[in-house]
């Protein structure tokens, strides 16, 4: 949190037009602040899990972490829905969070789905139209970078503070 806090009284206004609404993010190259260098091996001891589940063969593509950084939402603040291209794997670490402080919610990217829906006795992967986590501080999320996602408003006065990455795939 520190860092963060360093990091935005640098750079006040931080980098507008992103995801976040009414919130502070920071530029996206967090992962070569040396103060960072913990938390990067962090993440990639979790994406190397997560690219041994997606079977990738590491012989002819290799990850590599391309952007890092913070948001800071504030009461009210949002995140619109959007996703990440570009990029093979994206993530999100929870520094601070509360049970007010918004929840992240995931998209069936398949538009089309939304266009018909039936009645159902209980949602299952096939009619289920979004999911949502509700953070905890500590906690990290990896997920495919096509996946469409937002962030509920913080209704919270203490601010939500997250740690967000995206990597790419890298033709060896």
């Amino acid at each position: 949190m520190q860092l963060i806090e360093e990091e935005r009284q640098r750079d006040p206004p931080g980098m507008g037009g992103r995801s976040t609404r009414l919130g502070w993010h920071s530029t996206d190259l967090l992962h070569r602040h040396p103060g960072m260098q913990e938390f990067v091996g962090i993440l990639h001891e979790n994406v190397a899990e997560v690219v041994r589940a997606y079977r990738v063969d590491t012989s002819k593509a290799a990850v590599r972490l391309a952007t890092c950084w913070a948001i800071v939402n504030g009461r009210l603040a949002s995140g619109v829905v959007h996703c990440h291209p570009n990029s093979f794997l994206s993530g999100v670490y929870y520094v601070n969070t509360n049970d007010e402080s918004g929840d992240i919610f995931f998209q069936d990217p398949r538009h089309v789905a939304s266009m018909w829906s039936c009645p159902v006795t209980e949602h299952t992967p096939w009619t289920i139209r979004q999911v949502t986590y509700h953070p905890v501080s500590g906690g990290m999320l990896i997920f495919p970078s096509w996946l469409y996602h937002g962030v509920e408003p913080n209704l919270s006065d203490a601010p939500r503070i997250s740690l967000s990455f995206n990597f790419q795939l890298d033709w060896l």
